[in-house]
Protein backbone atom coordinates (compact mmCIF):
# COMPACT_ATOMS: atom_id res chain seq x y z
CA UNK A 1 0.00 0.00 0.00
CA UNK A 2 1.32 3.42 -1.16
CA UNK A 3 2.38 5.86 2.24
CA UNK A 4 1.58 9.32 1.91
CA UNK A 5 2.89 11.92 3.97
CA UNK A 6 2.17 15.75 3.33
CA UNK A 7 3.45 18.22 5.58
CA UNK A 8 0.97 21.14 5.08
CA UNK A 9 2.44 24.77 4.29
CA UNK A 10 0.49 27.55 6.65
CA UNK A 11 0.96 31.27 6.48
CA UNK A 12 1.54 32.58 10.22
CA UNK A 13 -0.38 35.56 10.84
CA UNK A 14 1.37 36.91 14.14
CA UNK A 15 -0.04 40.10 16.11
CA UNK A 16 3.25 41.39 17.23
CA UNK A 17 2.43 44.04 19.41
CA UNK A 18 5.11 45.73 21.13
CA UNK A 19 8.84 45.72 19.79
CA UNK A 20 10.76 44.44 23.27
CA UNK A 21 13.66 44.51 21.23
CA UNK A 22 13.16 47.76 19.45
CA UNK A 23 11.84 49.26 23.41
CA UNK A 24 15.61 48.31 25.07
CA UNK A 25 17.02 49.09 21.36
CA UNK A 26 18.91 45.96 21.01
CA UNK A 27 19.21 43.60 18.33
CA UNK A 28 16.67 40.05 18.23
CA UNK A 29 19.64 38.34 18.62
CA UNK A 30 21.65 40.01 21.55
CA UNK A 31 22.77 38.22 24.31
CA UNK A 32 21.54 38.16 27.94
CA UNK A 33 24.43 40.17 28.92
CA UNK A 34 23.45 43.13 26.06
CA UNK A 35 19.99 42.62 27.10
CA UNK A 36 20.80 43.56 30.63
CA UNK A 37 23.04 46.05 30.28
CA UNK A 38 20.64 47.90 27.82
CA UNK A 39 17.89 47.69 30.27
CA UNK A 40 20.26 49.08 33.68
CA UNK A 41 21.04 52.04 31.18
CA UNK A 42 17.40 52.95 30.17
CA UNK A 43 16.18 51.88 33.76
CA UNK A 44 18.45 54.91 35.36
CA UNK A 45 17.65 57.34 32.39
CA UNK A 46 13.93 57.02 32.75
CA UNK A 47 13.23 56.48 36.22
CA UNK A 48 10.62 58.45 37.88
CA UNK A 49 13.10 59.45 40.93
CA UNK A 50 15.75 60.79 38.24
CA UNK A 51 12.91 61.41 35.29
CA UNK A 52 9.75 62.80 36.53
CA UNK A 53 8.43 62.35 32.89
CA UNK A 54 9.60 58.83 32.72
CA UNK A 55 7.28 57.04 34.66
CA UNK A 56 5.40 54.87 31.63
CA UNK A 57 8.62 54.50 29.99
CA UNK A 58 10.38 53.43 32.40
CA UNK A 59 7.23 50.94 32.94
CA UNK A 60 7.59 49.72 29.44
CA UNK A 61 11.24 49.39 29.68
CA UNK A 62 11.03 47.28 33.06
CA UNK A 63 8.05 45.15 30.96
CA UNK A 64 10.29 44.67 28.15
CA UNK A 65 13.00 43.07 30.05
CA UNK A 66 10.85 40.97 32.33
CA UNK A 67 9.68 39.34 28.62
CA UNK A 68 13.85 38.98 27.35
CA UNK A 69 15.57 37.43 30.44
CA UNK A 70 13.66 34.65 30.87
CA UNK A 71 14.41 31.88 27.71
CA UNK A 72 10.92 30.46 27.77
CA UNK A 73 8.98 33.72 28.06
CA UNK A 74 11.65 35.17 25.07
CA UNK A 75 11.14 32.21 22.96
CA UNK A 76 7.42 31.91 22.80
CA UNK A 77 7.37 35.93 22.57
CA UNK A 78 9.94 35.29 18.89
CA UNK A 79 7.39 32.87 18.22
CA UNK A 80 3.76 34.71 18.84
CA UNK A 81 4.86 38.17 20.09
CA UNK A 82 3.06 40.16 22.96
CA UNK A 83 -0.21 38.07 22.63
CA UNK A 84 1.30 35.03 23.07
CA UNK A 85 2.25 35.70 26.15
CA UNK A 86 -1.19 36.56 27.31
CA UNK A 87 -2.69 33.45 26.23
CA UNK A 88 -3.45 29.84 28.32
CA UNK A 89 -2.31 26.76 26.15
CA UNK A 90 -3.77 27.11 23.04
CA UNK A 91 -4.07 24.78 20.29
CA UNK A 92 -2.87 23.41 17.57
CA UNK A 93 0.84 22.93 16.42
CA UNK A 94 2.26 25.59 13.91
CA UNK A 95 -0.49 28.27 13.95
CA UNK A 96 -1.17 30.32 17.21
CA UNK A 97 -4.45 29.97 17.43
CA UNK A 98 -6.44 27.52 19.75
CA UNK A 99 -8.52 25.19 18.83
CA UNK A 100 -6.76 23.01 16.76
CA UNK A 101 -6.98 22.93 12.84
CA UNK A 102 -5.92 26.92 12.25
CA UNK A 103 -8.31 29.48 11.51
CA UNK A 104 -9.00 30.72 7.58
CA UNK A 105 -7.90 33.60 6.31
CA UNK A 106 -11.61 35.03 5.39
CA UNK A 107 -12.77 34.48 8.65
CA UNK A 108 -9.82 36.51 10.22
CA UNK A 109 -10.29 39.25 7.51
CA UNK A 110 -13.89 39.36 8.05
CA UNK A 111 -13.49 39.35 11.80
CA UNK A 112 -14.60 35.97 12.73
CA UNK A 113 -11.62 34.31 13.81
CA UNK A 114 -11.08 34.08 17.53
CA UNK A 115 -8.09 36.11 19.19
CA UNK A 116 -4.97 34.54 19.63
CA UNK A 117 -4.44 32.45 22.55
CA UNK A 118 -0.97 31.63 23.08
CA UNK A 119 1.57 28.89 22.76
CA UNK A 120 0.87 25.42 22.36
CA UNK A 121 1.19 22.81 24.95
CA UNK A 122 3.64 19.86 24.99
CA UNK A 123 2.29 15.96 24.99
CA UNK A 124 1.09 14.93 28.31
CA UNK A 125 3.87 11.46 29.50
CA UNK A 126 2.68 8.82 31.34
CA UNK A 127 4.68 6.42 33.46
CA UNK A 128 2.83 3.35 35.13
CA UNK A 129 4.34 3.15 38.83
CA UNK A 130 4.32 -0.32 41.01
CA UNK A 131 2.80 0.71 44.31
CA UNK A 132 2.35 -1.77 47.70
CA UNK A 133 -0.56 -2.03 49.48
CA UNK A 134 1.46 -0.86 52.81
CA UNK A 135 2.28 2.16 50.90
CA UNK A 136 -1.15 3.07 49.87
CA UNK A 137 -2.15 2.39 53.87
CA UNK A 138 1.00 4.65 55.78
CA UNK A 139 1.97 6.98 52.65
CA UNK A 140 5.22 7.11 50.94
CA UNK A 141 7.78 9.15 49.14
CA UNK A 142 9.27 8.63 46.18
CA UNK A 143 12.51 9.63 44.05
CA UNK A 144 12.28 9.22 40.14
CA UNK A 145 14.86 10.39 37.82
CA UNK A 146 13.28 11.33 34.28
CA UNK A 147 15.02 12.84 31.07
CA UNK A 148 13.56 15.27 28.96
CA UNK A 149 14.40 17.75 26.58
CA UNK A 150 14.43 21.71 27.35
CA UNK A 151 15.44 24.49 25.48
CA UNK A 152 18.54 25.22 24.47
CA UNK A 153 19.98 28.01 26.35
CA UNK A 154 22.72 28.62 24.04
CA UNK A 155 21.41 29.19 21.19
CA UNK A 156 17.97 30.32 22.83
CA UNK A 157 16.21 27.28 21.18
CA UNK A 158 17.41 28.58 17.47
CA UNK A 159 19.84 25.73 16.29
CA UNK A 160 22.28 27.95 15.10
CA UNK A 161 24.87 30.67 16.32
CA UNK A 162 23.95 33.31 13.54
CA UNK A 163 20.92 34.82 12.02
CA UNK A 164 19.72 33.75 8.67
CA UNK A 165 22.06 30.10 9.02
CA UNK A 166 18.97 28.68 8.56
CA UNK A 167 18.60 27.16 4.60
CA UNK A 168 16.01 25.54 2.66
CA UNK A 169 16.79 21.68 2.67
CA UNK A 170 18.61 20.67 -0.96
CA UNK A 171 17.54 17.31 -0.82
CA UNK A 172 13.64 17.83 -0.75
CA UNK A 173 13.36 21.41 -2.06
CA UNK A 174 11.94 22.64 1.43
CA UNK A 175 9.30 20.34 1.42
CA UNK A 176 10.03 18.15 3.84
CA UNK A 177 9.16 15.13 1.87
CA UNK A 178 10.67 13.09 -0.49
CA UNK A 179 9.34 10.33 -3.10
CA UNK A 180 11.18 6.96 -2.99
CA UNK A 181 10.48 4.01 -5.49
CA UNK A 182 10.74 0.31 -3.67
CA UNK A 183 10.33 -3.07 -5.53
CA UNK A 184 7.02 -4.86 -4.38
CA UNK A 185 7.54 -7.19 -7.05
CA UNK A 186 10.01 -8.29 -10.08
CA UNK A 187 9.72 -5.37 -12.35
CA UNK A 188 6.74 -3.53 -10.82
CA UNK A 189 7.91 -0.23 -8.41
CA UNK A 190 5.81 1.75 -5.93
CA UNK A 191 6.35 5.28 -4.76
CA UNK A 192 6.34 6.15 -1.52
CA UNK A 193 6.50 9.78 0.09
CA UNK A 194 7.87 9.63 3.69
CA UNK A 195 10.01 12.19 6.32
CA UNK A 196 13.22 13.76 4.55
CA UNK A 197 15.78 12.29 6.17
CA UNK A 198 18.17 15.33 5.74
CA UNK A 199 15.78 17.89 7.65
CA UNK A 200 14.04 15.30 9.37
CA UNK A 201 10.48 17.10 7.68
CA UNK A 202 11.05 20.55 8.85
CA UNK A 203 11.97 21.44 4.82
CA UNK A 204 14.90 23.58 6.88
CA UNK A 205 18.25 22.73 7.35
CA UNK A 206 20.86 24.94 9.26
CA UNK A 207 24.86 25.03 8.16
CA UNK A 208 27.12 22.81 9.89
CA UNK A 209 29.34 25.64 10.58
CA UNK A 210 26.78 27.66 12.24
CA UNK A 211 24.97 24.88 14.44
CA UNK A 212 25.10 25.05 17.79
CA UNK A 213 27.11 23.05 19.41
CA UNK A 214 25.74 22.19 22.68
CA UNK A 215 22.44 20.96 20.88
CA UNK A 216 24.16 20.41 17.41
CA UNK A 217 21.53 22.68 15.55
CA UNK A 218 18.68 20.41 17.04
CA UNK A 219 17.43 23.55 19.20
CA UNK A 220 16.88 21.79 22.28
CA UNK A 221 19.22 19.69 24.61
CA UNK A 222 18.36 16.51 26.72
CA UNK A 223 18.34 16.79 30.84
CA UNK A 224 17.91 14.70 33.84
CA UNK A 225 15.93 16.15 36.77
CA UNK A 226 14.57 14.06 39.94
CA UNK A 227 10.86 14.50 40.84
CA UNK A 228 9.54 13.42 44.09
CA UNK A 229 6.57 11.80 44.36
CA UNK A 230 4.56 12.08 47.18
CA UNK A 231 1.84 8.76 47.50
CA UNK A 232 -0.99 10.21 50.00
CA UNK A 233 -2.57 7.75 52.37
CA UNK A 234 -5.43 6.22 51.11
CA UNK A 235 -4.42 6.55 47.14
CA UNK A 236 -6.10 4.10 45.05
CA UNK A 237 -4.83 2.03 42.33
CA UNK A 238 -5.02 3.98 38.83
CA UNK A 239 -4.93 7.21 40.51
CA UNK A 240 -2.45 9.62 39.06
CA UNK A 241 -0.06 12.16 40.31
CA UNK A 242 0.56 14.90 37.62
CA UNK A 243 3.99 16.94 37.35
CA UNK A 244 2.86 20.31 35.45
CA UNK A 245 5.65 21.07 32.80
CA UNK A 246 8.29 19.01 33.53
CA UNK A 247 7.83 16.90 30.22
CA UNK A 248 9.98 17.84 27.15
CA UNK A 249 9.94 21.35 26.01
CA UNK A 250 10.76 22.84 22.36
CA UNK A 251 10.84 25.79 21.46
CA UNK A 252 7.22 28.09 20.91
CA UNK A 253 5.82 24.77 22.43
CA UNK A 254 4.88 24.61 26.53
CA UNK A 255 6.49 22.05 28.27
CA UNK A 256 4.29 18.98 28.65
CA UNK A 257 3.19 16.99 31.71
CA UNK A 258 4.19 14.01 33.38
CA UNK A 259 1.73 11.92 34.37
CA UNK A 260 2.74 8.72 36.86
CA UNK A 261 -0.17 5.98 37.46
CA UNK A 262 -0.51 4.05 40.49
CA UNK A 263 -0.43 0.43 40.14
CA UNK A 264 -1.07 -1.85 43.19
CA UNK A 265 0.35 -4.91 43.44
CA UNK A 266 -1.24 -7.45 45.40
CA UNK A 267 -0.64 -8.42 48.30
CA UNK A 268 -0.12 -12.11 50.36
CA UNK A 269 -2.68 -10.83 53.37
CA UNK A 270 -5.08 -8.69 52.53
CA UNK A 271 -7.65 -7.66 49.52
CA UNK A 272 -8.44 -4.28 49.08
CA UNK A 273 -12.34 -3.10 48.64
CA UNK A 274 -12.47 0.19 48.54
CA UNK A 275 -11.99 2.22 51.88
CA UNK A 276 -12.41 -1.67 53.14
CA UNK A 277 -9.71 -4.30 53.55
CA UNK A 278 -10.42 -8.19 53.34
CA UNK A 279 -8.59 -10.92 55.04
CA UNK A 280 -9.37 -14.69 54.32
CA UNK A 281 -8.70 -16.13 57.42
CA UNK A 282 -8.67 -19.76 58.02
CA UNK A 283 -9.96 -21.83 61.27
CA UNK A 284 -10.00 -24.85 62.96
CA UNK A 285 -13.66 -26.68 64.04
CA UNK A 286 -12.66 -26.41 67.37
CA UNK A 287 -12.36 -22.44 67.08
CA UNK A 288 -15.42 -22.21 64.91
CA UNK A 289 -17.56 -23.96 67.44
CA UNK A 290 -16.06 -22.66 70.85
CA UNK A 291 -14.51 -19.03 70.03
CA UNK A 292 -11.03 -18.02 67.89
CA UNK A 293 -8.08 -15.75 69.02
CA UNK A 294 -5.57 -14.87 66.82
CA UNK A 295 -2.94 -11.84 66.17
CA UNK A 296 -3.04 -10.07 63.14
CA UNK A 297 0.43 -7.80 61.58
CA UNK A 298 -1.29 -4.99 60.12
CA UNK A 299 -0.14 -2.85 57.38
CA UNK A 300 1.42 -0.35 59.02
CA UNK A 301 3.12 -3.27 61.33
CA UNK A 302 0.80 -3.05 64.51
CA UNK A 303 0.09 -6.20 66.43
CA UNK A 304 -3.70 -6.41 66.75
CA UNK A 305 -5.37 -9.16 68.97
CA UNK A 306 -8.67 -10.59 67.27
CA UNK A 307 -11.38 -12.54 69.78
CA UNK A 308 -14.86 -13.36 69.01
CA UNK A 309 -17.11 -14.10 71.88
CA UNK A 310 -17.18 -18.07 73.39
CA UNK A 311 -21.03 -18.14 72.53
CA UNK A 312 -20.72 -17.26 68.76
CA UNK A 313 -20.00 -20.07 65.85
CA UNK A 314 -18.71 -19.36 63.25
CA UNK A 315 -19.87 -20.83 59.51
CA UNK A 316 -18.12 -21.26 56.60
CA UNK A 317 -17.74 -18.29 54.51
CA UNK A 318 -19.11 -16.01 57.00
CA UNK A 319 -18.35 -12.82 56.99
CA UNK A 320 -17.21 -10.66 60.64
CA UNK A 321 -15.70 -6.85 60.85
CA UNK A 322 -13.72 -4.93 62.54
CA UNK A 323 -14.68 -1.43 62.53
CA UNK A 324 -11.83 1.44 61.35
CA UNK A 325 -9.59 -1.04 60.63
CA UNK A 326 -9.38 -0.50 57.07
CA UNK A 327 -7.68 1.83 54.71
CA UNK A 328 -7.51 5.67 55.58
CA UNK A 329 -9.27 7.75 53.16
CA UNK A 330 -7.75 9.54 51.05
CA UNK A 331 -7.57 13.66 51.83
CA UNK A 332 -9.13 12.03 55.22
CA UNK A 333 -6.76 10.06 56.72
CA UNK A 334 -8.08 9.79 60.19
CA UNK A 335 -11.08 8.28 59.05
CA UNK A 336 -10.95 4.83 57.74
CA UNK A 337 -12.93 1.62 56.43
CA UNK A 338 -13.28 -1.71 58.21
CA UNK A 339 -11.62 -4.78 57.81
CA UNK A 340 -13.89 -7.76 56.61
CA UNK A 341 -12.82 -11.34 57.96
CA UNK A 342 -13.29 -14.54 55.56
CA UNK A 343 -13.75 -17.75 57.56
CA UNK A 344 -12.92 -20.92 55.93
CA UNK A 345 -12.83 -23.73 58.31
CA UNK A 346 -10.75 -26.59 58.36
CA UNK A 347 -13.03 -29.97 58.89
CA UNK A 348 -11.05 -32.76 60.63
CA UNK A 349 -11.37 -35.79 57.94
CA UNK A 350 -12.38 -38.56 60.21
CA UNK A 351 -13.19 -38.48 64.02
CA UNK A 352 -12.81 -41.96 66.52
CA UNK A 353 -16.03 -43.56 67.24
CA UNK A 354 -15.66 -43.15 71.06
CA UNK A 355 -15.52 -38.90 70.28
CA UNK A 356 -18.67 -39.44 68.18
CA UNK A 357 -20.88 -40.57 70.47
CA UNK A 358 -19.52 -38.45 73.38
CA UNK A 359 -20.09 -35.87 70.60
CA UNK A 360 -23.48 -37.14 69.94
CA UNK A 361 -24.41 -35.77 73.81
CA UNK A 362 -23.21 -32.76 73.22
CA UNK A 363 -24.42 -31.46 70.12
CA UNK A 364 -28.45 -31.23 68.70
CA UNK A 365 -30.10 -34.55 68.23
CA UNK A 366 -29.53 -36.01 64.87
CA UNK A 367 -32.92 -36.45 62.83
CA UNK A 368 -34.13 -40.43 62.88
CA UNK A 369 -34.48 -41.70 59.93
CA UNK A 370 -36.88 -45.32 60.01
CA UNK A 371 -35.55 -47.83 57.67
CA UNK A 372 -38.87 -50.18 55.96
CA UNK A 373 -38.06 -53.90 55.36
CA UNK A 374 -38.50 -53.40 51.46
CA UNK A 375 -35.76 -50.18 51.02
CA UNK A 376 -32.24 -50.10 50.33
CA UNK A 377 -29.70 -48.69 52.28
CA UNK A 378 -26.05 -47.43 50.88
CA UNK A 379 -22.74 -46.38 52.31
CA UNK A 380 -20.96 -43.61 51.34
CA UNK A 381 -17.57 -43.67 49.98
CA UNK A 382 -14.94 -41.32 48.84
CA UNK A 383 -15.37 -40.00 45.45
CA UNK A 384 -13.42 -40.64 42.67
CA UNK A 385 -15.10 -38.16 40.03
CA UNK A 386 -14.06 -38.31 36.88
CA UNK A 387 -15.00 -35.54 34.23
CA UNK A 388 -16.91 -36.92 31.44
CA UNK A 389 -16.35 -34.06 28.95
CA UNK A 390 -12.48 -34.96 28.68
CA UNK A 391 -13.07 -38.82 28.85
CA UNK A 392 -14.42 -37.79 25.50
CA UNK A 393 -11.85 -35.98 24.23
CA UNK A 394 -9.59 -38.34 25.30
CA UNK A 395 -11.03 -40.69 23.13
CA UNK A 396 -11.64 -38.50 20.44
CA UNK A 397 -8.02 -38.14 20.46
CA UNK A 398 -6.82 -41.83 20.26
CA UNK A 399 -9.42 -42.71 17.54
CA UNK A 400 -7.65 -39.64 15.46
CA UNK A 401 -4.46 -41.63 16.17
CA UNK A 402 -5.49 -44.58 15.26
CA UNK A 403 -7.31 -43.44 12.17
CA UNK A 404 -4.82 -40.88 10.88
CA UNK A 405 -1.83 -41.82 8.82
CA UNK A 406 -1.64 -41.44 5.08
CA UNK A 407 -2.78 -43.31 2.06
CA UNK A 408 -1.75 -46.97 1.44
CA UNK A 409 0.49 -47.53 -0.82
Amino acid sequence: NEVQISKKHTHKITSMGKDYYEILGVPRDASQRQIRKAYLKLSKKYHPDMNPNGGEKFKEIAGAYEVLKDEQKRSIYDRYGEEGLSGGGGGGGGFPFGGGGGIDLFDILSGRGRRPQGPPKGKTVHHALKTTLDQLYVGAKRKIRVTRTRVCKDCRGKGSTKAGAMKSCNKCGGHGVVVMQREVAPGYYAQQRAYCPRCKGEGKVIEEKYKCKPCNGKMVVSEKKDLTIHIDKGMRHGQKITFEGESDEKPGVLPGDIVFILQQQKHETFERDGNNLVLLKKINLSQALTGLEFTLKHLDGRIIKIVSKKSDVIRPGQLKQVDNEGMPIYKDPFEKGHLYLKFEIDFPSKIPEALSDKLLKILPPKPKVVVLEDEESAELEEAVYEDQRERRKEAYDEDDEQGGGGGGG
